[in-house]
């Protein structure tokens, strides 16, 4: 497995089975959706990103890839510019160049979701500038447990319970690739301490005001209940096979029931509202409510529920949801782009 004209320094860990194990899932994946077109990863300095960082770099040394290691400094700890250079200083033992990106919005609530948004702002950008199509993350088989249980919490449904994907495409059209989906966490780490020796220590990981830090520490006690990783990999691989039934009929009543009639005039039969399973209905009209508006979420579930619900009464005659106007003529609905300048 040992690559072709690399460094020694770092070509030579591949000789480890751990580590050339996952080197060698990465480069399946990699492979098939990436080839040799360039891509860029994102790169937080933890032993997750780190192993993934390594990674990258040994296959696009391989493959001749151009590749750009993306880190953020999302502002929010004192040291946070300080421990950007770190990171940064960090992957230069793999004879890595990385780029910092500086999120410029002050965050002071909804700490990790609104990092998160920003992040992938930043990275989203950065990738339509330079043309990359393709963004790698450290995602990994214990946070596919951990989202599992942070949204049963919440009282999701199927969707929300299903599992990451190894590959998305989101609204910019940049594909998000997840190639550590099925490798745990410990894996990671021990790649990331054999390659680099030292990693960042994320604080708001271990702190109880986060629900996942509290999810993280509850769970080996519900394994001791019977609900370990095997037993939820289980769930999530049945909730995916509902999933994908359920993502089939929704795309033939979409190709059916629906028809674009203007640039910013659709038309749906109304018989998607009167003849259709509720789930199908609700999918279809959350599906083209994000895309339409081109959001990366659908609007809540009670905007679609009462949507839906108007459209099947026998007064109906307008609502507005997620930017669009929803009106009725004849046995059409009409789906237009709300004038908020009216």
């Amino acid at each position: 497995m040992r690559p072709k004209n690399l460094n020694v320094n770092h070509s030579s860990f591949l000789q480890n089975k751990i580590i050339s194990k996952i080197y060698l899932q990465f480069d399946q994946v990699i492979k098939k959706i990436v080839g040799k077109k360039k891509f860029a990863i994102a790169v937080s300095g933890g032993p997750d990103s780190l192993a993934l960082a390594y990674c990258a770099k040994i296959y696009s040394e391989q493959n001749n890839n151009q590749s750009f290691f993306l880190i953020i400094d999302h502002g929010i700890r004192k040291n946070s510019a300080a421990e950007a250079k770190s990171v940064q200083k960090n992957l230069l033992k793999i004879n890595s160049i990385s780029k910092i990106l500086k999120v410029k919005k002050k965050i002071r609530k909804g700490i990790q979701k609104n990092a998160r948004d920003e992040r992938y702002k930043l990275m989203n950008d950065f990738c339509k500038k330079n043309k990359i199509l393709f963004l790698l993350t450290a995602h990994h088989l214990d946070d596919q447990i951990e989202n599992f249980y942070i949204r049963l919490s919440r009282g999701s449904g199927l969707y929300g319970l299903s599992s990451m994907k190894i590959h998305e495409t989101n609204k910019n059209n940049i594909n998000i690739i997840r190639p550590f989906l099925h490798l745990s966490k410990k894996e990671l780490v021990y790649t990331a301490t054999k390659v680099f020796t030292t990693f960042v220590k994320d604080p708001s990981n271990s702190n109880d005001l986060f629900l996942r830090s509290r999810i993280r520490k509850l769970k080996s006690s519900l394994a001791k209940e019977g609900l370990d990783q095997t037993r939820i990999l289980k769930t999530i691989t049945n909730l995916n096979t509902a999933k994908d039934a359920i993502d089939f009929y929704v795309k033939q009543s979409h190709k059916k029931h629906i028809r674009l009639v203007q640039k910013n005039k659709i038309t749906i039969d109304k018989q998607l509202f009167l003849n259709q399973p509720m789930e199908i209905t609700y999918r279809v009209m959350s599906e083209l409510i994000r895309n339409k508006s081109k959001k990366e979420y659908p609007p809540r579930a009670k905007g679609l529920e009462h949507l839906i619900s108007s459209i099947k009464g026998k007064k109906f005659s307008k609502v507005t949801l997620g930017g669009f106007v929803f009106s009725l003529d004849k046995n059409k609905i009409i789906m237009s782009k709300e004038n908020r300048n009216a």
